[in-house]
Order: C-alpha cells, then structure tokens, then sequence
C-alpha cells in the first residue's frame, strides 16, 4: 500500500510539475511572439520611411534636373532673339532670330534660313515649343514634362541705353524689350517644397541694336 501511495504520489507530483512546465512554455511563446511582433512593426516602420525619403527625394532630383533643362533650354534660345512676336505674354513667349548656318530651333532643328519662330508655353503639364506661330501639325513639341506654370515678365529700355528700366508684363512698345524674366513652377511634389526657378534672359540682339 506504501508503495502505491508513493508510486501515486510520485505521478501526481510528475503531472503537476509538467503542467507547471507546459504552462512556462506557452507565456515563454506569448511575450516571444509579442516581442517579436513589436520589433517587426519598428523594422516595417523604419523601412517605409526610408522608402518615403527616398521617394521625396528621388521626385525632388527629377524636379532639379528638369528645372535645369528648361532654364537652359529658354536661356540658349532667347538670348539670340532678335524680336519678341507681339502676342508674346506672361503665359507665353515668342522669340524669333534670323536662320543661318549652324543655327537651331528651339527643337533642336537646324535653320538655316528665314525667319525662326520659337513659341515657348505651358500645356497639358510640359514646357512646349512651337517652331510656327500660330501652331501647326506637327510644328509643337513637350520639352520638359512636370511643369505646371511659366510666369514671363518684359524688361524694357525705356531711354534707348541698352539697359532694363523696368519689368512689365505687358510693354506697351515691344520694340524697347531687351530682357526676359521667367518663372518657372513645376509640379506640386509630395515634399513640402515647391520647386521654382527664375531666370533673366538678356536678349542680346536686342541690346545691341539699342546701344548708343
């Protein structure tokens, strides 16, 4: 009988300490878990905004570069303007030089003769240039894309120095134009900065032709 009393006791005790040890090993699993799940949301968490920043800043260096090339593509074309079309305004601009050899338009094209139009405007999200005015097939091309607004103010000589005495927008004689300021906007990006670039083209031609 002392034997079976030990023999049960030894099983009751054996049982209990195994339910002690399966309980151990399920919180053990629980805070494991927990734990781990709370590292895995600060490493999700981290990897998404690392992503984010890249993105703004992948989004921001498109912007700076297309911003370069309309800067540049409206300095090296307007520069040799020798008269500005008088429906020229603050939404567009319209240059236009005499074609000879090695001369281009704003596309790109060589001119070699005639007069070279260059119409330079806004639409459907892109910096276009025209190389006719009014526009024709086939004569308007985008640029850059991702520009939403070009703002275009006339700096005129108003006492024939070849000097800007101030900037209009609309100059009441377009013979006295001798600069260009342009604004140039892009796109609203997912930063809070809003990409902008003003440049002042002088038209050198321009300012030849009224020096004293």
């Amino acid at each position: 009988m002392a034997t079976e009393r030990g023999g049960v006791w030894r099983a009751g005790n054996a049982a209990s300490g195994a339910r002690r040890m399966a309980g151990f090993t399920l919180i053990e699993i629980l805070v494991t878990l927990l734990i781990s799940a709370f590292l895995l949301s600060g490493v999700i968490s981290i990897f998404l905004s690392s992503q984010q920043s890249y993105r703004v800043k992948e989004t921001m260096g498109r912007a700076q570069e297309n911003l370069w090339l309309s800067s540049e593509m409206l300095r090296r074309t307007l520069s040799m303007a020798e008269s500005l079309h008088p429906d020229s305004n603050p939404d567009q601009i319209i240059a236009n030089y005499a074609g000879d050899a090695g001369v281009v338009n704003c596309l790109g094209q060589p001119a070699t003769s005639g007069v070279v139009v260059n119409h330079f405007y806004v639409k459907d999200r892109a910096l276009y240039c025209g190389t006719t005015y009014p526009a024709t097939p086939g004569s308007e091309q985008p640029l850059v894309e991702g520009v939403a607004r070009m703002t275009v103010r006339y700096g005129i000589d108003e006492h024939h120095r070849g000097q800007v005495d101030r900037y209009v927008d609309a100059p009441g004689d377009w013979n006295q134009v001798v600069s260009a300021r342009i604004t140039l906007r892009l796109l609203d990006s997912p930063s809070s900065q809003r990409p902008e670039v003003t440049l002042t083209v002088a038209l050198r031609p321009r300012i030849f032709s009224r020096l004293p």
